[in-house]
């Protein structure tokens, strides 16, 4: 992370201190902001990221201390560090401020060197914090993905779709989901080759991605079995989707002979569980297939 890309909010009632600190840390090419009270701290802290907060304790109106309370208790703002900068030395001041969250303390008339080398050593420490946390949530992405064909696994689906389904609790919340299923996938892996199969299983799964909406959810659940969840969306939207889904399927041109899919349709009923809504789905995909398959299926059971 580059010095540059660091960003600072100073807090401070009084503009020479805010003018000393700036004096100090603006060689070292931080992105600085600054307001000169608690309320404007608060309100550049929620609608801003800062990656180090430099916080004065006594001001007029909402104090240093009420601040970092309640920085600590907003889920955007409780993991950025606060440094006090204070002219109050008293050991009890200096353990309330760590007690609320505090990652360290200046006393005021501060020596400039001394000031440099803690931002930088919090800099340091949130690089590497930051640097974690990316490293974690790709592997977590890693593991959530289809190393075939690059969309969410089982895993992620299952996970998304337990979401959707318990964040219904209205009946007129609409959720619907498409089950999927490539027709004849081994035929064709004896014919052509797994080699073959794969890509085609490839360009399948990009098809579906670029025929959904932004806030729809596709997946691989295993072989060659995709599903669609599809939020605020009723069986019939479905279905329209579900049918150019089979269109777009023949259109692909992988094998010498057409490629078909067969989908089962179901709508969210609240109070279901989500692997019974997922059962329903699978059902409805097996009454394609039965029916002769390149079809879809949507009758109510």
């Amino acid at each position: 992370m580059k010095n540059s890309e660091f960003k600072i909010l100073i807090v401070d009632d009084e503009r020479f201190n805010v003018e000393v600190v700036v004096g100090f840390l603006e060689t070292e090419g931080y992105t600085l902001s600054y307001v000169n009270s608690g309320e404007d701290a608060l309100r550049a802290a929620f609608s801003n990221s800062f990656d180090l907060i430099l916080l004065d304790i006594n001001m007029p109106g909402i104090d240093g201390f009420t601040v970092c309370e309640r920085l600590k208790k907003d889920a955007k703002t409780k993991d950025v560090p606060v440094l006090f900068l204070s002219a109050q030395n008293d050991i009890e001041t200096i353990t309330r401020a760590f007690s609320i969250g505090a990652v360290d303390y200046v006393s005021k008339p501060f020596n400039g060197l001394e000031l440099i080398a803690r931002v930088r050593n919090h800099v340091k420490t949130r690089s590497y914090i930051l640097d974690i946390e990316a490293k974690q949530n790709k592997l977590a992405l890693l593991a959530s993905t289809d190393a075939l064909t690059k969309i969410a696994n089982r895993l992620r689906f299952v996970a998304h779709l337990k979401k959707e389904t318990s964040a219904i609790t209205r009946e007129v919340t609409m959720l619907s989901l498409v089950y999927i299923n490539i027709d004849n996938v081994q035929k064709m892996n004896d014919i052509y080759g797994y080699a073959k199969s794969d890509k085609m299983l490839y360009s399948f799964a990009q098809m579906l991605k670029k025929n959904i909406r932004k806030d729809d959810f596709v997946a691989r659940l295993f072989g060659a079995e995709f599903c669609i969840v599809l939020p605020k969306t009723s069986k019939a939207a479905a279905v329209k989707l579900a049918l150019k889904i089979k269109e777009e399927t023949m259109k692909l041109n992988i094998f010498e002979t057409a490629l078909t899919c067969s989908s089962g349709v179901v709508e969210y009923v609240l109070g279901e569980s989500f692997d019974a809504f997922l059962v329903r789905g699978e059902k409805q995909m097996q009454e394609a297939k039965e029916l002769g398959g390149n079809m879809v299926a949507h009758t109510k059971k």
